[in-house]
């Protein structure tokens, strides 16, 4: 590799200013340069030396300026003052501000940065706005275009009266400090403080800059030293030498100093595409391991991250061989479990300040959430040792409370801790509530001291001191500006503050790997360099609009556009390359709908530029591949049988007891899906439960079975009459409002659930109804209904061979409704509803045990043979039959045959019953494995369909 910048910059130091070292002062663009140059300058002299000053750009604008730059949350504290007093009685309040103030606030910024005319700039917005919500023939203005109008005309008053309340106190934003540094320069003695100014390594400068530069340039009191190639440089249409061109006409360098030809010496850069972040960090990865293979020092390596949200997936997938990192970038505190904490409990806050009742209470999923969060699930836990989150959610989701009271919350946590139940209630005053948040923060620090320590605890330990230091400064906010009156505000204050915080990373910077980000390699050179992330509107970034000013008025005050911005990161893109023998460049190629997985459109230039002008340069292109995967994967799940699998079912189907038995249920799911039937009831995975806000699909039907059951339970063993029927009609209201209130905590039906209650209840008539007709209908035959059972269970045994034995193995389920008339038996299952495709006509027990289209047809006649196995009634008498309640028909769907009506025979239930245990004997056949169904309508509403992989077949 070349010499690095920062050692050209040592040697030059040296050949000219030998003797003068400590009485210079080296400026560069930021100051983690600095330590690199002192070391390169340790190396050039080669003893003891007084180094010269090394500070950055902003800092010697802070020195000639003489005024303080104050934080972003101060400034938008004191310009939102500003706006007030401009705008009038009818200002926004400070969280609507806060908003589109920044916005505001980068504006004044560009225009002192570049010094334009304030005063003109305003007037020419004012003009085209009004311009603008001009129309030919409109006699008003409407009230929102009035308010607009208001605001644009009160922006040149709001930045002269905060200009001027910042300088009475001596602060300042950055671009008011750049301008009074070109007002005050000939005033301030700082310059003349040193012999000479070395500007090094300066690209894009602003005109406040400029300015500075070369007043200092043509007093001989500052040397400027560009870091440049040739390259960019000669071809005017290679944006990343627009401003060093322009800087070179301005200062009339002929010959700029430290300017190479370093893309006309031998590189490789090899392109690659792979989708995701992580599969960018597994290349990094292998690229990281070969250089250590390779015997690379990885002190010349660097990962430069075009994307800062790598940093974790990057950290994650260094090789173990990896000793020493220096990250030279901080870790954004708004990426940490306890920022997203604090960030929950503000949202609970600002849901009771939308509720305009008295008692308030905490949406289910809120709530969960919360408990759910890691660090609050361990301070609950850490605070009472027999609390259980996991039970908590339990009772939520089992007594189905969608809004919780302080009631149910007490209820729920079991505890009078004041400090616990203040965070889940409404606070007092945002003092208080940043209190209760202070206290929290330092009991949760408290329990990760008192935590064996390792790598992720000590992590989260040293975001916790910087969170609790940052809330410390919240205070001093609240306490100091009247703004934050409100919830919403101190959530715009706490994102501010807190959320544009960041962790730093301690590291050896001179030792090591290096891992930055794109701003941070200014001036910096490294022989090996891994790019990582370098997509279209991530390097350069998209074209946001930041501005109230528009891009017409932007050029015309010679503000910057979107040209000038992607120029900047131009020329970092080439600057990283030009010294580097050795580029990895990856890009994310994970398409979506709005086109992302595009490289960046410097990579592509550089594709066809280099093969044409630079044929020293080899540049290669690949898609990443990982040949420990193979080409196709076979996504079946297959479950090979053993006796370990087998058991739980074993001992759930030789039981009778309340949870023992094969029902009719579980062998339809087992011919359905085998696999499903083994994640149930072999590996017990559980479905997954919520909290039920209305009622389900298997709760609408468990309220339906208890509103029958709860009307006609008196009925069972009598003889049904007409006016009791009708008696009943008159219960049905309030019988099923008692049902579904049986299943959700709240004795008050809203939403969508009073919608379910009323359909409930047509449903509960109609059948009661259809009882009135069929009493009606026999009595004129003098017959009469007889109701035997309700919801009654029956069991019975059947040997099946398991593993060359016979086994007693035992079925189990419960029928809906059992009465009789006429010398029949109806066996009555209750459905919401039948698809077209049910089939209740009978052609074939092979038809029967496999097909899908016979289920409900196989579920009555399992009813059957149970009332048959437990001498309910002859064969003869059953009759089997659905009522579907959703298209309810005028007598119920029977079974058939040949479609006639289905006769019941001791010899037909034999041969169903011989069937029925070969069925069974699949279950436990050690050769059949579980396998998973290729039915697509099965699959989309089975409850596992997110852990098998029938989606990727």
């Amino acid at each position: 590799m070349a010499k690095p910048f920062l050692k050209l910059i040592a040697e030059y130091v040296f050949e000219n200013y030998k003797d003068n070292l400590e009485q210079l002062c080296i400026i560069l663009p930021n100051k983690r340069g600095a330590l690199f140059l002192k070391n390169y300058l340790a190396q050039t002299y080669g003893k003891t030396i007084w180094l010269p000053t090394i500070i950055s750009a902003e800092e010697l604008i802070s020195e000639l300026s003489g005024l303080k730059t104050l934080e972003e949350i101060d400034l938008m504290c004191y310009l939102y003052d500003s706006y007030k007093i401009c705008y009038g009685p009818n200002a926004e309040n400070f969280d609507s501000f806060a908003k589109w103030g920044q916005l505001i606030l980068q504006d004044f910024n560009e225009i002192d940065r570049y010094l334009a005319d304030s005063e003109q700039l305003y007037e020419n917005l004012k003009d085209i706005k009004v311009l603008e919500n001009w129309s030919l023939g409109a006699e008003t203005l409407s009230e929102y275009q009035s308010n607009y109008l208001k605001f644009m005309n009160s922006l040149g008053a709001i930045y002269k009266h905060f200009g001027n309340f910042l300088i009475t106190k001596k602060w300042a934003y950055q671009g008011l400090a750049y301008k009074h540094a070109v007002l005050n320069f000939d005033k301030s003695a700082y310059p003349h403080q040193f012999y000479k100014l070395i500007f090094c390594g300066f690209n894009a400068l602003n005109a406040a800059e400029l300015n500075i530069f070369n007043k200092l340039y043509l007093q001989k009191k500052a040397d400027i030293l560009w870091d440049a190639d040739n390259y960019y440089l000669k071809d005017k249409n290679q944006e990343a030498g627009l401003f060093l061109r322009n800087n070179f006409n301005l200062f009339q360098q002929h010959q700029p100093s430290f300017i190479g030809d370093h893309f006309t010496e031998a590189k490789e850069i090899k392109i690659i595409s792979v989708p995701k972040q992580i599969g960018q960090a597994q290349v990094i990865k292998q690229t990281i391991q070969k250089y250590i293979d390779d015997k690379v020092p990885l002190d010349k390596v660097a990962i430069v991250l075009a994307n800062e949200k790598l940093l974790w997936p990057v950290l994650q997938q260094l090789p173990a061989a990896v000793e020493y990192v220096n990250i030279t970038m901080e870790y954004p505190l708004r990426y940490t479990s306890t920022y997203s904490l604090i960030e929950q409990l503000l949202q609970l806050q600002i849901s009771f300040s939308k509720q305009n009742r008295q008692h308030k209470t905490i949406y289910h999923k809120d709530l969960i959430a919360l408990l759910r969060q890691p660090i609050f699930a361990t301070y609950l836990t850490q605070k009472n040792k027999e609390l259980s989150v996991s039970k908590i959610i339990d009772q939520l989701t089992e007594r189905n409370i969608s809004f919780i009271s302080s009631k149910i919350l007490f209820q729920l946590f079991n505890t009078t801790d004041n400090e616990v139940m203040q965070l889940l209630q409404p606070a007092r005053s945002v003092p208080a509530l940043c209190e209760q948040f202070l206290i929290l923060l330092q009991n949760i620090k408290e329990i990760f001291i008192a935590q064996p320590q390792n790598n992720q605890s000590s992590l989260e330990l040293e975001y916790l001191q910087i969170i609790i230091k940052n809330f410390n400064r919240l205070s001093e906010i609240l306490q100091k500006y009247p703004h934050f009156n409100d919830i919403l505000a101190l959530k715009q204050l706490f994102n501010q503050v807190v959320g544009n915080a960041s962790a730093p990373f301690i590291g050896e910077p001179l030792r090591g790997l290096q891992i930055m980000g794109v701003l941070e390699t200014r001036t910096l050179d490294f022989d090996h360099i891994i790019l990582v992330n370098v997509n279209e509107s991530v390097l350069p970034s998209g074209k946001t609009v930041n501005s109230f000013i528009p891009n017409d008025l932007k050029r015309a005050f010679g503000l910057p556009l979107y040209l000038e911005k992607d120029a900047i990161y131009a020329y970092h893109f080439y600057r990283l390359l030009q010294r580097a023998s050795d580029v990895v460049i990856t890009y994310d190629s994970e398409t979506d709908t709005f086109g992302k997985g595009e490289k960046s459109r410097f990579v592509t230039q550089l594709q066809l530029e280099m093969q044409i002008t630079h044929p020293n340069i080899k540049i290669t292109e690949e898609v990443a591949l990982y040949p420990e995967f193979p080409k196709e994967l076979d996504n079946t799940i297959t479950i090979i049988k053993d006796d370990e699998i087998l058991a739980p079912i074993y001992l759930k189907a030789v039981s009778n007891d309340e949870f023992g038995a094969l029902s009719p249920s579980g062998l339809i799911t087992f011919k359905e899906c085998p696999l499903k039937f083994y994640f149930r009831y072999s590996a017990k995975l559980k479905e997954t439960k919520e909290v039920e806000e209305s009622a389900e699909a298997n709760t609408f039907g468990s309220i339906l079975h208890l509103s029958l059951e709860n009307l006609f339970k008196e009925n069972i063993g009598k003889i049904l009459n007409a006016e009791e029927l009708r008696e009943k009609l008159k219960l049905t209201e309030s019988t099923v409002h008692n049902s579904f209130t049986t299943f959700f905590d709240n004795p008050e039906i809203v939403g969508k659930g009073l919608l379910q209650k009323e359909v409930i209840k047509v449903y509960v008539e109609k059948l009661i109804k259809s009882d009135i007709t069929l009493v009606n209908k026999l009595q004129k035959e003098n017959q009469f209904i007889t109701l035997k059972n309700l919801e009654q269970e029956f069991s019975a045994p059947i040997q099946v061979e398991i593993k060359g034995a016979l086994t007693t193995i035992y079925v189990k389920g419960k029928i809906d409704r059992i009465d009789s008339y006429s010398g029949k038996t109806r066996i009555i299952d209750y459905k919401s509803s039948l698809k077209s495709s049910d089939k209740f006509d009978f052609t074939s027990f092979a038809e029967l045990f496999s097909n899908t289209d016979h289920n409900k047809q196989f579920q009555l006649f399992i009813y059957a043979w149970l009332l048959y196995k437990n001498s309910f009634c002859t064969p003869e008498q059953m009759h089997p039959c659905i009522i579907p309640f959703k298209n309810f028909l005028d007598e119920p769907k029977y079974l058939t045959r040949d479609k006639k009506p289905f006769v019941f025979t001791n010899e037909f239930l034999t041969d169903f019953e011989n069937e029925l245990k070969h069925f069974i004997e699949t279950i436990f056949a050690l050769d059949k494995p579980f396998v998973q169904t290729d039915d697509e309508d099965i699959h989309a509403f089975c409850p596992y369909n997110t852990i098998c992989n029938f989606a990727v077949k």
